[in-house]
């Protein structure tokens, strides 16, 4: 599939297929994957899926799962380091949509792209805490969340997936759990509705959120990206 987008390849079967091909071979080397609620993932159509983010681990075996349980057309958010010129490109092929938190500007045409897939169909997925909390819940960061979703004209489907690690011999077991999911419309408060995705994501995943409900912030926000 090619993408008249500046500096964005597309996504590529053959790229994704590769992804898969690897990183299945190293997550059943290394852990033992139990999934649940994968059938809450609509198989077809426009879908944001918000993911705890334990570790760095945690993007090739949700991969894998996404990938052989539910469908193909996955793109995700990552750090731009992803992007650099010795991994000619490969992860962008594979759907990647790179962003520099330090330098947002840098990279929001990525996260364009990203909206424009979410909203054509495709499945989109974003690590809220913006990076690795292990054993803990980091704070639900709005800005890439509030982008991406736009002020939708029809209800977007908001899946949250959680993730748990277990310690054992000979393999680490790892559980997903994807939850019931909520609509997320253009009368939605991004702030708010983040916030309840982020206790669902920490009950998920056997946690606790700490963090006090935001202030609400409306949907008009949504072309800022801080």
């Amino acid at each position: 599939m090619n993408i008249s987008y500046p500096d964005h390849p597309g996504k590529s079967p053959i790229a994704s297929w590769l992804l898969y091909i690897f990183s299945r071979i190293g997550a059943m080397i290394l852990f033992k994957t139990h999934v649940e609620g994968f059938e809450q993932i609509p198989k077809t159509g426009s879908v944001l899926l918000l993911t705890k983010h334990q570790r760095k681990s945690d993007t090739p075996v949700g991969f894998v799962a996404l990938h052989s349980q539910v469908r193909k057309d996955i793109w995700c958010v990552m750090k731009d380091a992803m992007a650099a010129p010795y991994f000619f490109g490969f992860f962008l092929k594979t759907g990647g949509l790179p962003v520099n938190r330090k330098n947002p500007e840098q990279t929001r045409k990525y996260l364009v792209l990203g909206r424009k897939m979410l909203h054509e169909g495709k499945i989109v997925v974003i690590f809220p805490e913006q990076t690795t909390m292990r054993d803990k819940m980091g704070k639900g960061r709005t800005p890439g969340f509030r982008f991406l979703v736009g002020r939708p004209e029809h209800p977007l489907q908001v899946c949250v997936m959680g993730i748990r690690y277990k310690k054992a011999f000979p393999r680490t077991h790892v559980f997903l759990r994807i939850g019931k999911g909520a609509p997320y419309d253009a009368h939605s408060d991004p702030e708010h509705f983040l916030h309840d995705r982020m206790h669902e994501m920490a009950a998920l995943s056997l946690l606790t959120y700490p963090y006090q409900r935001p202030d609400a912030r409306k949907a008009s926000s949504a072309d800022e990206i801080d």
